[in-house]
């Protein structure tokens, strides 16, 4: 009887032990995407530095530029090795990788924000150049 019954039990917990693991993919597929994931700490990480910069309470600073943005699928067409994006002046021309995903162009936000940055300093004159921000303790 013992012999008989313990392939009964291990089968029961064998079947547990998959509901289990079944259980844990789904909560595990359910959840966020790895790449949304890493963008919200990517940001989160960013604006903790950001955040511990003293600043001035007072700032108001307005100003307008012009930009044109073209959005390529393939990094060799940005005309410049290992870049994902760049900013051509005096033209006013962002060329960033971007991806189409469910018929919209998705692009990475810290990589656009670079190039405006670029924008802003070369048109305006008043931003940093974002290549150089550890010049202002950042």
């Amino acid at each position: 009887m013992f012999r008989k019954a313990l392939p009964g039990k291990l089968i029961a917990t064998l079947v547990r032990f998959l509901i289990l693991a079944a259980a844990a993919a789904c909560v595990a597929a359910c959840g966020p995407a790895a790449a949304t994931v890493a963008r919200m700490d990517g940001f989160d990480a960013q604006w903790r530095g950001f955040n511990s910069l003293k600043g001035d309470p007072n700032l108001y600073h307005e100003t307008e530029i012009k930009v044109k943005v073209i959005v390529v699928g393939d990094l060799a067409d940005i005309g410049y090795p290992g870049a994902a994006a760049t900013y051509s002046h005096p033209e006013g021309v962002i060329r960033i990788m971007g991806k189409r995903i469910n018929g919209k162009i998705v692009l990475c936000p810290s990589v656009i924000g670079h190039e405006l940055q670029h924008a802003l300093e070369y048109q305006d004159g008043s931003f940093v150049n974002p290549d150089r921000l550890e010049e202002y303790g950042y």
